[in-house]
């Protein structure tokens, strides 16, 4: 299947809601935010088509698919602090496409931003604690991988789930039980 509904979803969603937040306003930066939320949300539909190839009862292949996600979710950094997941499952940030996707678009808008803090809190502190927008992926633990690196694995995950999915329909019988 090709990307085409995910662009209508690219359009609708992404462009005004990029502007209305108020992110970072060149051209440079809100393409590759619209490149790397097509490829998360590309990744999403690959993920789901090759579950519903391995799996055709629709119930299980849901159930399958949330699990999935949720993992994925929890290992991306998003919910949960990447440093401060369990060591057994903290490998589980490699294979999840969110954690790419989740850091390339951190890093597009972070990199380069400077922050200011009012006197409340640099009494508090003595300084700002967070300072600027390569300290703040460092808290986060987002500013490990490159963005060609991010772009790279998401495009080895697409391709790895679009196997799969291929795989999925030539070896499992999709023909509906009577």
């Amino acid at each position: 299947s090709s990307g085409i509904n995910a662009e209508y979803g690219l359009i609708f969603y992404t462009v005004p809601v990029y502007w209305l937040a108020g992110l970072q306003a060149t051209p440079e930066k809100f393409l590759a935010n619209c490149l790397f939320t097509y490829l998360a949300v590309y990744s999403s539909r690959c993920m789901a088509m090759a579950i519903s190839a391995a799996l055709t009862n629709f119930q299980v292949a849901a159930f399958v698919a949330n699990l999935l996600f949720t993992v994925f979710l929890l290992s991306s950094g998003f919910i949960i602090n990447l440093e401060s997941l369990w060591i057994g499952v903290r490998w589980l940030k490699w294979t999840s496409y969110l954690k790419w996707s989740f850091q390339a678009l951190n890093q597009i808008e972070f990199t380069g931003l400077v922050f200011t803090c009012n006197s409340t809190v640099r009494a508090a502190y003595g300084e700002c604690p967070i300072a600027n927008g390569t300290v703040a992926l460092k808290s986060y633990d987002l500013d490990g991988e490159e963005l060609w690196e991010c772009f790279t694995a998401l495009a080895g995950i697409i391709l790895l789930f679009l196997i799969l999915c291929f795989a999925f329909l030539k070896v499992i019988n999709q023909k509906p039980k009577k």
